[in-house]
């Protein structure tokens, strides 16, 4: 190998490594896909609230992406914060009686009014959408596609 080679490879490998290392993870530009899982669950929640009593098992509400995400919902106004907080701590509610529910088997599902949920998952909805349209004009997400770099060194689509 040429003496000159050697040098120009390592600092080539250097500032990618620190390329990579260094671009910013997240933030803004993941502000769209957070908001689209946050939907996801509560037009989940909006289903089971619409066919809970026609089910001979209640389902529980679906609060993962809620969990995942409600530390980076700094970007939203605070009257939806407080309105997505309130709806998923009631389905928390409905989950925790839904499980009573399923250990003990004398007791029936029909007894919870779910109905409850119907408003607040509207207004989340609403204000979910409302961003979205705000932010990209639309209520779907285009799909990213990964970048070479991404491609080399496992980083996000």
């Amino acid at each position: 190998m040429d003496s000159g080679v050697l040098p120009l490879l390592i600092t080539g490998a250097i500032v990618l490594l620190l390329f990579s290392v260094l671009r910013g993870r997240g933030g803004v530009r993941h502000r769209p896909e957070v908001i689209q899982n946050l939907l996801f669950d509560v037009k989940l929640n909006q289903v089971l609230v619409e066919t809970f009593y026609e089910r001979e098992k209640p389902r529980r509400f679906e609060r993962s992406n809620w969990e995942i995400n409600k530390s980076k919902m700094s970007f939203l106004s605070d009257e939806l914060r407080e309105t997505l907080r309130l709806t998923f701590g009631m389905a928390e509610e409905f989950n925790r009686e839904i499980k009573i529910i399923k250990k003990n088997k004398a007791l029936s599902h029909k007894g919870l009014d779910v109905t409850k949920l119907a408003e607040p998952l509207a207004k989340c909805r609403e204000g979910l959408e409302g961003w979205l349209m705000e932010a990209l004009g639309t209520t779907e997400v285009p799909p990213r596609y990964p970048s070479l770099t991404g491609l080399l060194f496992g980083g996000d689509r």
